[in-house]
C-alpha cells in the first residue's frame, strides 16, 4: 500500500513533499511501465520457449505427394537420432512381391487382382503401420517431446522413403510410359473372371507374368508422386538416411522388375514340319525359370 509523506516528514527525509494529485499522477505511471515491462518479459519468454523465435512447427500426417520442409526433416532425425541403434523402428516392408498364385487358388483372376491392389495399399497405409510399430520407451519419449503422433512419425518415414527410392530409380526409366504400358496388361485382367485354378500350366504362367505388372505400376506410381524438393532433400542428407532406413526404402524399387518392363519378342512363322506351338507341352515342375539382364545375355 502507498504511504503519503507529510511535508514536515519530507523536510526531516529531505525528500521533496508530493501532493495527493502528483502523487497519483507518478503511481499511475510506474504502474504503466511496471505492466509495460511485464509484457515485454512475457513476450521473450515465450520466444525463448519456442527456441529463440525459431520456426515453430505444427505437424501434420504427410503423404508422399506432400513437401517436407527442413524444420519437420530436423524434428524426425531428432527423433531417429535418440533411439539407441539411431535407426528406424522395424516396420513392414512397403515392396510387396510380384504376384505368385498357386494352381489351388480358385478365386477368379480378377478377384486375386484386387487383393494384391489390396495388400499394397496396407504397405502404404500410415494408419495400419503406426498400429504396428514396435513399443519403444525411447522412441514414445523423443515422440512427446517432439510434439508428433506415431501416425505423424509414420508418414513422415513413408514420405521420406519414397523420395529415397525415387532417388535410386534409374533415371533412363520413363515411369509415365511404364504405368501407361502396365495398365493395359492390369485392365485386363482385372476384367477376367476366370477361375485360376482352371487354367492349365502354361496358361497360369501366361497370367501370372502379365500380373507382374501391377506389382511395375502400384510401383511406379508411387515413384511418380514424389514431389521435386524432397528429392532435393533426401539427396542432401543421404548419408544419414542410408545408414537409418532400412534397404526397401533406399533402392531402386523396379530394379528386380526389369525383365517384365523390357519383355522382348521376335515374330517367327509356324512351318508344317515343325508343329504348333498349341502341342507343346509345359509344366512349371520340369521347366527352369529364372532371370537375366537384357545387358548381361548380349
Amino acid at each position: 500500500m502507498a504511504t503519503l509523506i507529510s511535508t514536515a516528514d519530507a523536510i526531516d527525509r529531505k525528500i521533496p513533499a508530493v501532493s495527493p494529485c502528483e502523487f497519483w499522477d507518478v503511481s499511475r505511471n510506474e504502474i504503466v511501465n511496471r505492466v509495460s515491462r511485464s509484457t515485454v518479459l512475457v513476450a521473450l519468454f515465450t520466444a525463448l520457449a519456442s527456441g529463440c523465435g525459431g520456426e515453430e512447427i505444427v505437424h501434420t500426417t504427410k503423404g508422399i505427394d506432400e513437401k517436407v520442409s527442413p524444420a519437420e526433416f530436423e524434428s524426425f532425425q531428432s527423433i531417429i537420432n535418440s533411439l539407441p541403434d539411431k535407426k528406424l523402428p522395424e516396420i513392414p516392408s512397403t515392396l510387396l512381391p510380384r504376384p505368385h498364385w498357386t494352381q489351388e487358388r480358385t478365386l477368379p483372376i480378377q478377384d486375386l487382382i484386387r487383393q494384391e491392389n489390396d495388400a499394397f495399399e496396407d504397405r502404404w497405409s500410415v494408419e495400419l503401420i503406426a498400429r504396428q510399430l514396435p513399443i519403444n520407451k525411447q522412441l514414445m519419449r523423443a515422440l512427446r517431446r517432439e510434439q508428433m503422433t506415431p501416425e505423424q512419425f509414420v508418414g513422415l518415414t513413408l514420405t521420406l522413403g519414397a523420395a529415397l527410392t525415387a532417388d535410386a530409380t534409374d533415371e533412363r526409366n520413363d515411369l509415365a510410359a511404364i504405368v501407361a504400358a502396365g495398365e493395359q496388361h492390369v485392365t485386363i485382367l482385372t476384367a477376367d473372371k476366370t477361375a485360376f485354378s482352371s487354367l492349365s500350366d502354361v496358361r497360369a504362367h501366361e497370367i501370372l507374368t502379365q500380373a507382374a505388372w501391377l506389382t511395375v505400376v502400384n510401383r511406379a506410381k508411387v515413384l511418380l508422386q514424389v514431389p521435386p524438393e524432397n528429392l532435393q532433400l533426401v539427396r542432401k542428407h543421404r548419408e544419414w538416411l542410408d545408414a537409418a532406413f532400412p534397404t526397401d526404402l533406399t533402392q531402386d524399387p523396379l530394379a528386380d522388375l526389369t525383365n517384365v518392363m523390357h519383355e522382348r519378342g521376335i515374330p517367327f512363322e509356324e512351318m508344317p514340319e515343325s508343329g504348333s506351338d498349341e502341342q507343346i507341352e509345359w509344366s512349371t515342375k520340369t521347366a527352369i525359370i529364372g532371370e537375366i539382364s537384357v545387358d548381361a545375355a548380349f
